[in-house]
């Protein structure tokens, strides 16, 4: 019997997830998901983390005007099975529940597209946490 590899992602709630009021509904499909939260944080991005974030000026711009350093972020620390591949279709699935069409770049949520990029931006932004909260919110 092969063991079950548990992986940790993240889900980071963009602004226009808020001012749409779509952050519960992310949450819940997360939790419909069978993947666990078992963290949440605020951060507070910068540019500069921006342009570390993404590649391509385009969505370097597209971000830097919905994720200003202003606002404070919501991010979800997420586990369970092939969970970095499972959150990825996930939000796909998600953009498209929400926008009613196929709009796979970009809007209300970012996770990691691969294990490397997991990583890579879980350091970016865990230099950013300006709070930590328990994983469901009161």
């Amino acid at each position: 019997m092969e063991a079950v590899k548990i992986e940790e992602t993240f889900c980071l709630l963009k602004s226009e997830a808020y001012i749409t009021n779509k952050a519960v509904l992310i949450r819940q499909r997360i939790e419909e998901s069978q993947l666990s939260i078992t963290g949440r944080w605020k951060v507070r991005l910068t540019f500069s983390d921006i342009f570390r974030l993404y590649n391509g000026w385009i969505p370097r711009i597209a971000s830097i005007m919905r994720l200003p350093p202003l606002f404070k972020l919501d991010m979800y620390i997420i586990e369970g099975s092939d969970a970095i591949n499972r959150m990825y279709r996930l939000k796909h699935a998600i953009r498209y529940e929400i926008w009613g069409w196929e709009y796979k770049k970009g809007g209300f949520l970012h996770t990691p597209d691969s294990i490397d990029e997991a990583h890579i931006h879980k350091l970016i932004i865990a230099d950013r946490i300006i709070e930590v909260l328990p994983p469901r919110p009161p």
